[in-house]
């Protein structure tokens, strides 16, 4: 079992980022608990993100840089995941505008072009995104909203892994993946999840931390509450998990935690 977590943690890394590793296995289990670290992935991808925005800020911390730091942190995130998961949405929402059967719906997310769907969802999502960070700045919750989103977003892609759903194919990466995380792991990722993005915002909020660790832990019940909304809107469309289900569960999942920080922080 601790051979299978360890080489979940590696296949996380590879999943969810474009960081170079090798897992030892990529079995079922090993799959199982990769699904249950994508948190955890999650995590070191916000904390990217959190840097890229301070930095920027470093020079002139007097609010002119915010909108380009907010628009550069949404950046490194797709830097660092390799733009899949934004791929996923755009392929997913291009696919949803496809009426017919759900075959006809899965070549269209098949297809390598970008339609017109796909590029208002993903040019959405990213303003969205930035404009929610920079909002969150005011209230010293910019940090806090990179890593909740992203650790959100990863968690809503746990839950859409559990027993139950099923995929729509019997290739790809839905396939690989459904059902891989029995529901008593999912709950443990949960719980690990509310530690890492509380304790973050506490962290980051030192005069504030309870209030700031709520907040947090409320964007990150959204985040999966949105990222299950859209799995289901979207697999009645595809007949099941998809790879490209999952990344739009991962991007909307990220926005709706982002949302909850800039709107409700105040």
């Amino acid at each position: 079992m601790a051979s299978a977590s360890r080489a979940g943690l590696t296949l996380a890394t590879s999943v969810f980022t474009r960081f170079p590793c090798r897992p030892a296995r990529t079995d079922a289990q090993a799959v199982g608990w990769a699904m249950t670290w994508a948190p955890l992935a999650g995590l070191v991808v916000g904390a990217i993100a959190a840097g890229v925005f301070r930095l920027v800020r470093l020079p002139l911390d007097d609010g002119s840089t915010r909108w380009l730091a907010a628009v550069l942190a949404v950046a490194a995130i797709a830097l660092v995941t390799g733009g899949l998961h934004l791929d996923g949405l755009a392929d997913s929402a291009d696919a949803l505008g496809v009426r017919g059967e759900p075959d006809a719906v899965r070549a269209a997310m098949k297809s390598p072009g970008v339609g017109a769907f796909g590029v208002v969802a993903v040019v959405f999502v990213v303003l969205v995104d930035a404009a929610a960070v920079n909002i969150a700045c005011d209230h010293r919750l910019a940090a806090t909203a990179l890593v909740a989103g992203c650790v959100a977003g990863r968690l809503a892609v746990t839950w859409s892994c559990r027993p139950g759903v099923r995929a729509a194919t019997d290739t790809g990466l839905g396939a690989w993946v459904a059902g891989t995380v029995p529901t008593r792991r999912a709950v443990f990722a949960t719980g690990y999840a509310a530690v890492l993005v509380g304790g973050w915002a506490a962290l980051w909020r030192r005069d504030d931390p309870l209030p700031a660790a709520a907040l947090a832990c409320g964007a990150l019940a959204a985040g999966v509450v949105a990222g299950e909304v859209v799995r289901r809107f979207v697999v009645r469309r595809t007949g099941g998990l998809t790879g490209d289900v999952l990344g739009a569960v991962v991007e909307c999942g990220a926005m709706a935690a982002y949302l909850v920080v800039a709107l409700a922080g105040s």
